[in-house]
């Protein structure tokens, strides 16, 4: 299955970039993901739990950072291993940025995953269906942290005279 799509964050590329290339800190944007602890400075462990239609599972993950390269590309390869179903989990997390302007980044990103097991018997539909709710999540929480909050550049203007 292959997910892909772009948004554009108010923050400049360097802070976006710095929050996306910090997996311990991007894990708490993304729902069910816990216990992320950093194994080496390219590889990373932890798990998550995903409800996938009538399916649980807890997968414990490894993940390494094959590219870091601001900002083109940052390339993630992603394992993990159900521990009720035995389902495996392969992902490539490829993204990268363009600069809009000082304070306009756009990120775009590609996820291919494959799953394997009783996980992937559900069918893509509901795998895609639960894949592009964790995906907005992290968008709202990566809008959060990196813009300014709304009314904050208006408050600093002069009123207008009436």
């Amino acid at each position: 299955m292959k997910l892909a799509g772009q948004i554009e964050i108010a923050a400049p590329a360097e802070r976006v970039w710095a929050t996306i290339n910090d997996p311990v800190g991007l894990a708490a944007c993304i729902p069910g993901v816990q216990d992320v602890r950093k194994i080496d400075d390219r590889t990373f462990g932890g798990g998550i739990t995903a409800a996938v239609g009538p399916m649980e599972g807890h997968f414990d993950f490894s993940a390494v950072i094959e590219q870091s390269d601001f900002p083109s590309a940052l390339v993630v390869q992603m394992t993990g291993t159900d521990s009720v179903t035995k389902s495996t989990l392969l992902a490539t997390v490829t993204t990268s940025l363009e600069i809009l302007g000082e304070s306009r980044t756009r990120l775009a990103y590609t996820a291919t995953l494959n799953v394997k097991g009783r996980l992937a018997i559900l069918g893509d539909m509901i795998l895609r269906a639960t894949a592009s709710m964790m995906i907005s999540e992290l968008v709202k929480c990566l809008k959060v942290r990196l813009e300014p909050p709304a009314g904050a550049a208006a408050a600093g203007a002069p009123e207008a005279a009436t």
